[in-house]
């Protein structure tokens, strides 16, 4: 069992201008020891979905469904005084901002021991020699003399160092980091993620590392979860994300990061703006931005998708990758055995109304769904291939043209085997989905 489990987790704001949709069915699992990155534009609904988990929303916020999970505990609807006594102690957080974050009017030996009595049983005595101890793990020089100061009188990677101590202090489960490097200079970066790398090897404790800093992903995190307009459009390893993007988006955020390759050159910005959550689209929310987007696209949102056991995304770019070249590489085969061009079409038709089928399960089976959504997408897609190719509607429809490409239809045909093939080696990835 995972640490944190978070499923399908819905958060909107309602304000006086409508329901601001922020968060839209994200799902991940986090196990101890374990270091999860989620980054995104701003307003893509990374801190949003953190302060959902901790459940530190601002008062026009709220979960609206989904589950979340710690240690096996349903947090969701769990109730204040249970809250309590997580935050802090067993989910600890480091804000954005430390500066804004401390208070001015208290000593940084006062906020620190507030956190401690609050959790633990100790006296101001042990809750004093316990905050003495934190600023020396986090390397702040003269730890006694520092508790007696205020927070104008340290610098920002000080008064980082001092949020760190202070989510420490009561040895949380997991530690989450909102963009913890925001507005230091390179060198203290390096040291600040240094530390908490040190610290969690020491502690053993969980990260969730918020930021837009895809640097700080690479060095840091073992799963990259990557979010637009409060929704996530792909997850996976770091080494999948950076080094085999599947959506879009994220390959849109690597082009824009300048590399060696690319000295020199003008950087490649993602052109447009992030919508308007109070309007979500029905089809993907980053088609209006998309240089690739397809009909489908405007028409459908995508499902999360498993491209493998490691790899997530949500893109219909996927499914036209996959009917390209096994569309390609089926026709052939079947040409290559000797069989005229009307019975590799007839073989073709029966194969892709399979194949057909199978993408659109292979797709939903990726998912959180219910069994009888299920049941429906796999009958839509039978009664569409039944009606040949006619239907204006549905994306495998009228409009195959514009999912296959340039390999056109009669490639398509041929797809079905081979896309079934490929759908039932997923078929144990979608089952594990599901049950997680």
């Amino acid at each position: 069992m995972a640490l944190l489990e978070v499923k399908d987790l819905h958060t909107s704001f309602f304000t006086d201008a409508g329901e601001v949709k922020a968060v839209n069915g994200v799902s991940f699992n986090l196990d101890r020891g374990e270091t999860l990155g989620i980054v995104g534009e701003s307003g893509s609904g990374k801190s949003v979905t953190v302060y959902s988990i901790m459940q530190i929303l601002a008062p026009a916020g709220r979960i609206v469904s989904g589950s979340v999970k710690l240690d096996g505990q349903e947090l969701v609807g769990a109730g204040e005084k249970v809250m309590r006594d997580v935050r802090g102690n067993k989910i600890s957080i480091i804000f954005q901002d430390p500066m804004t974050s401390l208070n001015p009017t208290y000593t940084i030996g006062d906020q620190l021991m507030e956190a401690i009595l609050l959790h633990t049983d100790r006296t101001k005595q042990q809750a004093w020699d316990r905050a003495v101890e934190m600023l020396r793990l986090v390397n702040v020089n003269e730890p006694e003399k520092r508790m007696k100061q205020y927070p104008h009188e340290f610098s920002g990677g000080m008064r980082q160092r001092v949020m760190i101590a202070m989510a420490l202090a009561c040895e949380p489960d997991i530690l989450v980091a909102d963009e913890p490097t925001t507005a230091l200079d390179v060198t203290i970066q390096a040291q600040i993620l240094e530390l908490m790398q040190k610290l969690q090897k020491e502690l053993g404790m969980a990260i969730i590392m918020i930021t837009h800093d895809l640097g700080v992903v690479a060095q840091m995190c073992d799963e990259i979860v990557v979010m637009y307009a409060g929704s996530y459009c792909e997850r996976g390893t770091a080494d999948e994300i950076f080094y085999n993007p599947k959506h879009e988006y994220t390959k849109g955020l690597l082009r824009s990061i300048p590399t060696m390759s690319t000295m020199g050159q003008k950087l490649q910005p993602i052109t447009g703006t992030p919508i308007d959550l109070l309007n979500l689209p029905k089809g993907c929310p980053f088609a209006p931005r998309c240089e690739a987007a397809m009909k489908v696209c405007i028409r459908q949102a995508p499902e999360s998708m498993v491209i493998n056991a490691d790899h997530k995304a949500s893109c219909w770019m996927n499914v036209k990758a996959m009917a390209e070249k096994l569309g390609a590489d089926a026709t052939s085969n079947a040409l290559e055995q000797g069989l005229s061009l009307e019975e590799a079409l007839a073989q073709g038709a029966e194969a892709e109304k399979q194949g057909l089928e199978a993408t659109v399960t292979y797709v939903e089976e990726s998912s959180y769904i219910r069994d009888e959504e299920l049941r429906s997408a796999r009958t839509q897609a039978a009664e569409d291939v039944a009606r040949s190719a006619g239907d204006p509607n549905h994306p495998f429809g009228d409009h195959g043209a514009d999912l296959i490409g340039d390999a056109g239809l009669m490639d398509a045909r041929g797809a079905g085997s081979r896309i079934l093939k490929q759908s039932e080696r997923a078929a144990s990835h979608g089952e594990k989905g599901g049950e997680e």
